[in-house]
């Protein structure tokens, strides 16, 4: 039991007794804080992945689908500290509750690919297990009772070649740690159940050599990994793989600095400023499109803002894409009238998602709402168990969206694309357009949607259709921005055919993800 002195103490600030401890009093106390250091060492990941940021979070579900996931971002945004609470997880089996990834349920066998020796010990090992001491690992993520044993590497100081650690069946989890430097020959020949490469090697041959390792992976099943990087190399054959042309189960995700708020304002301003000119926009934003390539060049900062209750004077309208293997997109448009700025206010995408069940995801705020729609909904698709096949506006209209009658065009009878992407461009130059923070995916949207050159025409340049849903929905949805309707109109228009219950819940406000 607790003496009462200890009460004066504080679980990150100890305040210093004023009475003086007798010698049992002193042991106890000292007893106390290596049990308090050990905890914290046996909760470092724990504690670690709960500090996670959203977007983090969302690239750890991503690989629960996607064999290759790349997150190519900014400098010191925390891309390397998520790959390397992944890697923890993936050891140990001993995943969170909330874990939205892929899981190993057996101890996999995992690689940890980087620059050199001395970069994999001082950027992946020493977090994760710990730097060596008196012939042990310490212990980092992974606590050192975990650890079962491990191989150092030859020529270089306190580097390991292989860490084995128990894993939550009670086998042995094995982790082999390569640098670029040994070249694509010396990774030949194994089978792994995946592997996290931390930063972009030169030799591109080394990450399809990787991949290639993985195929008959995870017992069967096809192994996994994930790249994190900061792409210094500029738009390498890897990053246009990834950004330009993705296959079935590639994934990309980007973060800039606004992304993470740990980062001081002033402190990104005076670094910033010591970058040359041409490389402040990779490190800062970590997508090395910047400049002709991006088709809107806008900050982050410039076009977002904090989620606000929408008034009820606004006008709202709906967008959506319709989509399966690719997803399908919804988002909402509020307009201000008194100043005619345009905000997203709302989204979603998902993909092999049948309409009744996208309803359920949107129908908070979609409900009621006018949509706008793209020509492909007049398009027959088959129903799902059904035979007949229906128009794709009809399947959503009966899931519960208020669908306009004529697909998304101009008032002139036009649909150009070009047109509705130089507009928005304009809007978010002069600050007509704005995004609400908390909306990650269409904020990631609109900062990598690109050009490319055309390769048999390089003075040509196409957009790039990856993940564009949401821009199109927006597109969609501003195309028909002259068919929105006034909030309060909306919610009075559904009165009669709703209690006073349901009239209460349609009533709170967008900050809790309603109108």
């Amino acid at each position: 039991m607790l003496t009462g002195w200890y009460r004066r103490f504080s679980h990150k600030c100890l305040i210093f007794p004023v009475i003086q401890l007798n010698r049992a009093q002193k042991l106890e106390y000292a007893a106390l804080l290596e049990e308090q250091i050990r905890r914290n060492k046996a909760n470092r990941l724990s504690n670690r992945y709960a500090r996670l940021y959203p977007w983090q979070r969302r690239f750890i579900a991503a690989t629960k689908t996607h064999r290759a996931c790349a997150l190519i971002a900014a400098n010191q945004v925390g891309k390397s500290e998520l790959g390397r609470v992944v890697d923890a997880y993936h050891l140990t089996g001993d995943y969170p509750d909330d874990w939205e990834g892929e899981r190993f349920d057996f101890p996999p066998l995992w690689w940890l690919l980087g620059y050199s020796g001395e970069k994999t010990r001082d950027l992946l090992q020493a977090h994760i297990f710990g730097r060596l001491k008196n012939q042990e690992l310490e212990g980092g993520l992974i606590p050192k009772e975990r650890i079962v044993d491990y191989i150092a590497m030859q020529g270089t100081t306190g580097a390991c070649r292989e860490v084995r650690v128990r894993h939550k069946t009670g086998g042995i989890s094995v982790c082999q740690i390569w640098s670029y430097s040994q070249g694509q020959h010396a990774i030949m020949g194994d089978v792994v159940d995946g592997y996290h490469i931390d930063e972009e090697p030169e030799d591109q041959e080394i990450v399809p050599q990787v991949m290639t390792r993985t195929l008959n992976g995870n017992r069967g099943k096809g192994g996994f990994g994930m790249i994190t990087m900061t792409p210094e190399n500029g738009k390498t054959e890897l990053v246009c793989k990834f950004m330009d042309e993705p296959t079935d189960g590639m994934y990309l995700q980007t973060a800039t600095w606004d992304d993470a708020p740990h980062l001081d304002e002033d402190a990104k301003r005076q670094i910033l400023s010591f970058y040359p000119a041409y490389q402040r926009d990779m490190r800062s934003r970590g997508v090395p499109l910047m400049g002709a390539g991006l088709i809107f060049e806008q900050d982050q900062a410039e076009i977002t803002c904090p989620r606000f209750e929408i008034p009820q004077h606004w006008f709202l309208i709906n967008g959506m894409d319709f989509g399966w293997d690719h997803p399908q997109a919804h988002i909402q448009l509020a307009i201000d009238p008194d100043t005619s700025c345009i905000y997203v206010v709302q989204a979603w995408k998902k993909s092999k998602k049948q309409p009744w069940e996208a309803w359920q995801s949107v129908k908070t705020w979609a409900l009621d709402v006018p949509t706008a729609w793209p020509s492909d909904g007049n398009q027959h698709k088959q129903q799902l168990g059904k035979q007949d096949a229906v128009q794709q506006k009809a399947l959503y209209e009966e899931a519960g969206w208020e669908m306009l009658d004529e697909q998304a065009s101009w008032p002139d009878g036009g649909n150009g694309v070009e047109t509705g992407l130089m507009q928005l461009n304009n809007l978010m130059g002069t600050g007509l357009f704005k995004i609400f923070s908390d909306l990650y995916e269409v904020v990631e949207e609109v900062r990598e949607y690109h050009r490319k050159p055309l390769k048999a025409t390089p003075s040509i340049s196409v957009i790039v259709k990856v993940k564009d849903d949401l821009i199109d929905a927006i597109r969609y949805a501003y195309m028909m921005a002259r068919f929105a309707e006034q909030k309060a109109e909306i919610i009075k228009r559904s009165l009669p055919d709703e209690d006073e219950r349901d009239y209460h819940v349609r009533q709170y406000s967008v900050g809790a993800g309603g109108y």
